[in-house]
């Protein structure tokens, strides 16, 4: 029942989600979503599909958003759609003028004058800074600048473009995605909180703390996406027509011309889950950096954090780097954090740290809130712009999905403008707070527990070849903190002549550690003990053994186990 209601919330929800092009449909040839099984990294066959696929899962679905052909597309390429919603138009209530749009939302122009009004009301605050120029703009066919804010109360040194700054930085990016409204407006807000001089906390942070704001990064994405007016085009990408000419990219939100610029990063570029057609909503780019908002952008990066990169991959970057990037996205609602790319069982040098902060944002955010690496809780993805602020300078990046509502009209990409006053900015502001008071130390270790745990399960259980993994489960309760940087896993078999075993660990928020794989055993009583660093998870909760024979003719049992935290 909890499931279908979850998945009953998400429909209702995507009702807001996406308006039809400059050409409206009818109602029964409307936008259509999806429900697709689609479990944790099994999803590539829908990008590869050329999918418009959401950023939002529920258990092993994920979310199409097509129109009434895309059923066939998707049984064509072997998938069985479960569940079908259309979706009605976005009732907006306001044309789009110079300011604003649907309802409210603020234009490319509106943006920027507030970047100089800004500016110029609080001088001792904040600087702006041009810092490229868009697609659009680089080809003498109208387009912006790409315009950043810089908020402290200034001393000498302050905003300047110099990675050796005498501050720590917190920088948020907002409408990477132009068709993500509420991304935008959390960074217009977020920067009228800096100098609204009403939060005390905020205050005391001018004084130790840059805040760097880009609360438009993909400006022509967002003119194509206000084209619209009160239906707002659902278009997720830059600005570059290229190739559009001669091709059959669309209206519909599966067929735009662009680049999508969270795919565009050299950071495992074309790789994983993004796409090579340049229609596709996940088109990659004919390189990698291919486009000038994303040089852009990792052009300022360099010039605000020093390159903290480990010499060996996979090793942290020093504990005293310091700095967070945060990219905000809709629609789903999860924190999110490197790797976005690759296998999703390979895990950063500073994973733990990054693990704890994103934890504490999730329960900060309230009910239905999940954390983890992308391809970990939503979907893997490459060339992503927070891969490549960790992979190129060592500094701490995150991703916020800002998602569905509890209600209909605050769910999808175009929630009605009240929604923003209402739910998300709420929610957004004591976790925009949290993460700009760890920008000093992001890195900073979790400190050790001061006792020890442990908690063992005698129950026999038999582990038969051929059948999925034998799954046991212990519950940890009254004992606080984290576990040890060397817990330990002890498992004892027995009957078993020969064996080959896989041995998983799941913590209580769903981490898969991979412990073993493919052990070969050939005594009757084989017995396991593994030292695993677990300081990122909570200790109590529901922990998970998953045993796999692999083995065609393995029999035995598990005689017990014991995890020691």
């Amino acid at each position: 029942m909890k499931r279908n209601r979850s998945r009953l919330a998400l429909l209702c929800a995507a009702a807001m989600l996406v308006a039809a092009g400059p050409a409206v449909a009818a109602p029964d040839e409307g936008m259509r979503l999806y429900e697709v099984h689609a479990p944790l990294g099994a999803e590539q066959a829908l990008f590869a599909g050329g999918f418009d696929v959401m950023e939002h899962r529920d258990g092993d679905s994920l979310y199409v958003l097509g129109d009434a052909g895309t059923e066939a597309a998707l049984k064509r390429a072997g998938f069985s759609p479960t569940g079908e919603q259309v979706l009605p138009e976005p009732a907006g209530g306001v044309s789009a003028t110079a300011d604003t749009f649907y309802g409210g939302y603020r234009t490319v122009d509106a943006h920027y004058r507030h970047l100089d009004q800004v500016a110029s009301e609080h001088p001792g605050l904040a600087t702006v800074v041009d810092y490229g120029d868009s697609w659009l703009k680089t080809q003498n066919r109208g387009g912006h600048d790409l315009k950043a804010i810089c908020i402290t109360r200034k001393n000498q040194g302050d905003c300047a473009l110099t990675p050796t700054a005498p501050k720590p930085r917190f920088f948020v990016m907002g409408q990477l995605h132009s068709r993500e409204l509420t991304t935008g407006e959390m960074a217009w807000r977020w920067i009228d909180h800096l100098v609204g001089g009403t939060d005390p906390q905020v205050s005391a942070m001018l004084d130790t703390t840059e805040f760097w704001v880009v609360p438009i990064a993909n400006p022509d994405g967002v003119d194509k996406v206000v084209s619209g007016g009160d239906s707002p085009v659902s278009h997720r990408k830059n600005g570059n027509d290229t190739n559009h000419q001669g091709t059959s990219c669309g209206t519909v939100s599966q067929s735009h011309w662009g680049v999508d610029l969270n795919r565009n990063t050299s950071s495992n570029w074309g790789t994983l889950n993004a796409s090579d057609r340049q229609c596709d909503q996940t088109y990659h780019g004919t390189e990698p950096d291919s486009e000038p908002e994303t040089r852009a952008l990792q052009s300022l990066w360099r010039s605000l954090y020093p390159d903290r990169r480990a010499a060996e991959p996979g090793a942290p970057a020093p504990g005293d780097t310091s700095g967070i990037v945060l990219s905000l996205h809709s629609y789903g609602n999860y924190v999110l954090f490197p790797w976005t790319g690759g296998d999703i069982d390979r895990r950063s040098g500073n994973d733990a740290p990054l693990r704890d902060l994103a934890q504490d944002l999730a329960e900060m955010a309230g009910t239905g809130w999940q954390y983890g690496q992308s391809g970990q809780v939503l979907y893997s993805a490459s060339g992503t712009t927070d891969d490549w602020v960790y992979d190129e300078l060592g500094v701490a990046s995150f991703v916020w999905e800002m998602g569905s509502g509890p209600e209909e009209t605050c769910g999808g990409f175009f929630p009605a403008y009240s929604c923003q006053a209402d739910f998300f900015w709420p929610k957004a502001l004591p976790m925009l707070t949290h993460t700009a008071r760890n920008a000093a130390a992001p890195y900073a270790p979790v400190p050790a527990p001061t006792t020890e745990c442990t908690v063992r399960d005698d129950t026999d259980v038999p582990i038969i070849t051929r059948t999925p993994p034998v799954v046991r489960e212990i519950t940890v309760s009254g004992c606080e903190g984290s576990p040890r940087t060397n817990a330990r896993l002890e498992a004892q078999f027995k009957n078993l002549p020969s064996s080959i075993m896989s041995l998983d660990l799941v913590a209580p928020d769903g981490t898969t550690y991979k412990l073993q794989a493919n052990r070969t055993s050939t005594g009757p009583t084989p017995f396991s003990s593994i030292e695993v660093d677990l300081s990122r998870e909570s200790r109590n909760g529901k922990w998970q053994l998953r045993i796999h024979e692999v083995i065609w003719f393995g029999t035995g049992d598990l005689d017990w186990w014991r995890l020691t935290l």
